[in-house]
């Protein structure tokens, strides 16, 4: 038994039935398919102790889809909503990885002046592309995560992956395509949409848009999913916001003050509390009445009409906030008192005047 190949599990792993097949003497695969189920991905897969090499020498030698034309509008509704869909995103090449009989590849054309194709026994691709497009392979793939990072090798950074493949939420629909046609030596993955976000989420690809959908078979509804996904690069921005804001607060001089009361209890004061370990902290002021009569280090939280009671002359206040400073200062400066009123502006301790 292989364990899921979205989330490497073991333990969600539980095997459903087996079928057996008769398939001819030449096709090198073990006809026993294992059928299982990930409890935790919601993703249905075929085992049949093949491995990818197996599978690519049999496509070499049994590659029906190069002439097969399955649906007169299967290629035709994939390239309408491709060409809805890229032309708002700056798309200006396009390969189709998995061309098979080169229909779609044609259609493409029609719309893109750089389009290629990839199938199997051609050469290694050496270009970047923005789109790459693959219908109806994936449900075919053994190894789907080194198909993804190859994928994602040819793929421009903010590139899409275009992915369509048959909806396994759908399958009680597919009875009249015949019994367990879906379920054969070719088809070994059977995908819902959070099962295919989910590996596309593994190898950091987030869905611009990921839908129900059908062309016509044979007179009959064949569900799909598609889904666009987007390449997304490393996340330097968070890191810079965390390494920036860390140095701010390290940076940030505060001295040493007597008979002070620190204004607004939030987010920045709890980061920054420690910085007054010296200082004679008299309370802390928040007009939030939830953090009334609490404390934080043995300091007592009051609102404002207390502050107003207690508050003497030549007192300081420091106002630990930055978005609700201006407001905390017009208050404070109603109070018919002289007090020290100290604020950050620029990731500065100054004093208003």
């Amino acid at each position: 038994m292989k364990n899921c190949l979205i989330c490497k599990s073991e333990k969600d792993i539980s095997k459903i039935n087996e079928i057996i097949l008769n398939i001819p003497s030449d096709i090198n695969l073990n006809s026993k398919l294992d059928i299982y189920y990930c409890s935790s991905c919601y993703y249905y897969y075929s085992d049949s102790n093949n491995n990818q090499d197996d599978y690519n020498n049999y496509y070499k030698n049994f590659n029906n889809y190069k002439e097969y034309v399955i649906s007169e509008d299967k290629d035709l509704k994939c390239c309408e909503f491709l060409k809805s869909q890229l032309n708002k995103n700056n798309i200006k090449n396009v390969i189709d990885y998995g061309c098979g009989n080169s229909v779609l590849y044609n259609l493409l054309k029609s719309y893109y002046n750089d389009v290629d194709t990839y199938d199997i026994g051609m050469p290694e691709i050496e270009k970047k592309y923005d789109c790459v497009v693959i219908s109806h392979v994936l449900e075919h793939i053994y190894d789907i995560n080194d198909f993804i990072s190859n994928i994602n090798n040819v793929l421009n950074d903010d590139g899409y992956v275009y992915i369509e493949v048959p909806n396994a939420e759908f399958y009680k629909e597919f009875k009249n395509n015949g019994p367990l046609q879906e379920i054969n030596i070719e088809h070994i993955n059977f995908f819902s949409k959070y099962a295919l976000n989910k590996l596309m989420l593994k190898h950091n690809f987030v869905a611009s848009v990921i839908i129900d959908d059908y062309f016509m078979l044979n007179n009959n509804k064949y569900y799909i999913i598609r889904g666009l996904f987007k390449k997304v690069k490393n996340n330097n921005s968070f890191i810079n916001y965390l390494e920036y804001g860390v140095n701010q607060i390290n940076s940030l001089d505060i001295k040493v003050y007597n008979n002070l009361y620190i204004y607004c209890c939030g987010q920045f004061l709890f980061k920054i509390l420690h910085k007054f370990k010296n200082s004679n902290i008299i309370n802390i002021v928040d007009d939030n009445q939830c953090y009334l009569n609490k404390t934080i280090n043995n300091i007592e939280i009051i609102d404002f009409n207390i502050l107003e009671s207690k508050i003497k002359e030549n007192d300081n206040i420091f106002i630990a906030t930055i978005i609700s400073a201006k407001n905390i200062i017009n208050k404070l400066k109603k109070l018919d008192i002289k007090i020290n009123i100290y604020c950050i502006e620029s990731n500065k301790v100054i004093l208003l005047v």
